[in-house]
C-alpha cells in the first residue's frame, strides 16, 4: 500500500513517535496479533541497517478493560452462562486520532471492512484546546493500568 509506505517514511526519517492503543475485547478480529506484529516489526526492519537514518518508533499497547470475557446473553440454549456484562460492552470504543496540532474524531471502526459497508461520520480539527484534551484522554489511558504492551496479551489476565 503506497500510503502505508509513505507513513512509515514519514514516521520513521522525522523523529515521530507514533503509539497506538488497540482495544482488547470478547470480538478482536483475527489476525490481529499477527497485524500488530508486522507494524511493529517496522522498528527493527528501520534499525537493521547502519545506513538507515531511522529516528521515529511506533509503539503499542492493548488496552484491557476487566470484565471483557464476561459479555453477552446469560442464557445461551437455556443454559446459564458467567456473562455478567451485557454484549459489546467492557471495551475501550474511542476512534480518534491526535497530533501535536490536530485531531480526528470519528464513528467507523479503523478496519477496511468497515468504511467499504458501513457509514459514519467524522470530523478533524486544528484546534489547540481540543488537541490538547483529548491528548490528555490518550495520555491518560495509555499510561492507565488496563493498557499493557500487546506482545503479552494472551499472558496477561486482568
Amino acid at each position: 500500500n503506497h500510503i502505508l509506505l509513505k507513513t512509515f517514511q514519514v514516521v520513521f526519517t522525522k523523529d515521530v513517535k507514533v503509539k497506538v492503543l488497540v482495544a482488547y475485547w470478547a470480538h478482536n478480529l483475527e489476525g490481529t496479533n499477527q497485524y500488530l506484529d508486522a507494524l511493529s516489526y517496522t522498528n527493527t526492519l528501520c534499525n537493521s541497517s547502519r545506513y538507515n537514518k531511522c529516528r521515529g518508533k511506533i509503539e503499542i499497547k492493548y488496552f484491557k478493560v476487566p470484565g471483557f470475557n464476561q459479555t453477552g446473553p446469560k442464557v445461551v440454549n437455556g443454559s446459564k452462562v458467567d456473562n455478567i456484562y451485557p454484549s459489546y460492552t467492557r471495551v475501550l470504543h474511542a476512534k480518534y486520532c491526535v497530533s501535536d496540532v490536530r485531531v480526528h474524531i470519528g464513528t467507523s471502526n479503523l478496519v477496511w471492512d468497515y468504511f467499504y459497508t458501513t457509514s459514519g461520520v467524522s470530523f478533524g480539527a486544528y484546534d489547540e484546546s481540543l488537541v490538547s484534551r483529548l491528548q490528555g484522554v490518550f495520555d491518560a489511558d495509555w499510561a492507565s493500568s488496563y493498557a499493557f504492551p500487546w506482545q503479552s496479551a494472551e499472558s496477561s489476565i486482568i
